[in-house]
């Protein structure tokens, strides 16, 4: 009797289980993973139409989720994606200044203007945001220093000491900028595959050897 009373038990819980785990499996099917992005450009750029595609990381390819048209300065996607993705926007027939942000559920808002970008509703953006501007910073201590180095050459006034050190601020500041991209690509998520895709070609032997490949 008591033997009955356990496989009993233990049928009951197997089902219990099987329930669960199927019932969790149609939860997550029937979830939904819409996105709307918005995109304003407010700036002295003018675009008739834009395209919306994503980076498939299977097999490296680029497929195309739409295009829309100008409303007033601001374009309007709408679908549904089962990941966040690297995704580029092409303004009109231009192929080569795409631009790139991470595509993921729920409601975007870019805001692009002629020099700088901004998003709301995306924390993936924000990380990327954060990105950039630690690799602006950097890029614009470089610029610093060769506009430093350019000026004391014109004027004569460049000394063997001077030479010396801002050679090695710059090779600080582009090993700074070089660990920075390693990093971020090394977290292996939307961001820093965007980074990747946008950065990777950028760095020298040494630091791509430091990229994880598994």
């Amino acid at each position: 009797m008591m033997k009955k009373f356990f496989i009993a038990i233990g049928m009951l819980a197997w089902l219990c289980a099987a329930w669960v785990v199927t019932g969790c499996g149609r939860q997550r099917a029937a979830e939904t993973k819409e996105y709307m992005v918005t995109c304003r450009i407010d700036g002295t750029a003018h675009h008739d139409s834009a395209t919306l595609l994503v980076l498939e990381e299977s097999y490296n390819k680029l497929r195309i989720l739409g295009t829309t048209q100008d409303k007033n300065g601001t374009f309007t996607f709408k679908g549904q994606i089962d990941a966040p993705h690297v995704a580029l926007i092409r303004w009109d027939n231009d192929t080569v200044n795409p631009f790139h942000f991470v595509l993921e559920q729920g409601n975007i808002n870019l805001i692009i203007k002629d020099h700088s970008w901004s998003s709301t509703g995306s924390r993936q953006n924000a990380d990327y945001l954060q990105f950039l501007n630690k690799r602006n910073s950097i890029m614009n201590a470089r610029v610093a220093t060769w506009q430093e180095y350019l000026k004391a050459a014109t004027d004569k006034s460049l000394t063997r000491d001077d030479e010396v050190r801002m050679a090695r601020q710059d090779s600080l500041l582009n090993d700074s900028l070089q660990r920075l991209t390693v990093e971020r690509i090394n977290q292996r998520d939307a961001v820093g595959r965007i980074i990747r895709e946008r950065f990777a070609g950028q760095l020298d032997q040494e630091h791509v050897r430091m990229i994880n490949k598994d």
